[in-house]
């Protein structure tokens, strides 16, 4: 995918009403999924996003991780994102939450992932 198509690809999930679960979660296809390569990508894609909306959290989510760990109940997709990426760049935009995170899958290559939501984070 290229850039231009991330941000048409988090256009619409944007402008969707949510199902059941409350959120969504797309996976932002990167050409060599390499940590670098996704790096690279996720970095470029933030960068667009910031000129739309401003500077990102950027948010560790080790704590929340422990959380879920213990056994505390933490509301979707919070507890799935932070079993899935170690980090994320949060953006808040028009009452819901744009979230962006690198997934290892496998030797060596990452995923880049997107999650929309209105749940605030906890």
């Amino acid at each position: 995918m290229t850039l231009a198509q991330h941000l048409t690809a988090l256009d619409l999930l944007r402008a969707r009403a949510f199902p059941a679960e409350g959120f969504h979660m797309t996976e932002l296809a990167v050409e060599e999924p390499t940590e670098e390569q996704a790096e690279a990508e996720r970095e470029a894609l933030a960068l667009l996003l910031e000129s739309r909306w401003g500077p990102p959290h950027l948010v560790g989510l080790y704590g929340l991780l422990a959380r879920v760990g213990a056994g505390e109940a933490i509301a979707e997709p919070w507890a799935l994102i932070c079993t899935s990426v170690p980090d994320i760049q949060l953006w808040h935009v028009e009452a819901r939450w744009v979230a962006l995170g690198l997934a290892p899958c496998g030797e060596g290559e990452f995923r880049l992932l997107a999650w929309i939501t209105e749940t605030d984070p906890p």
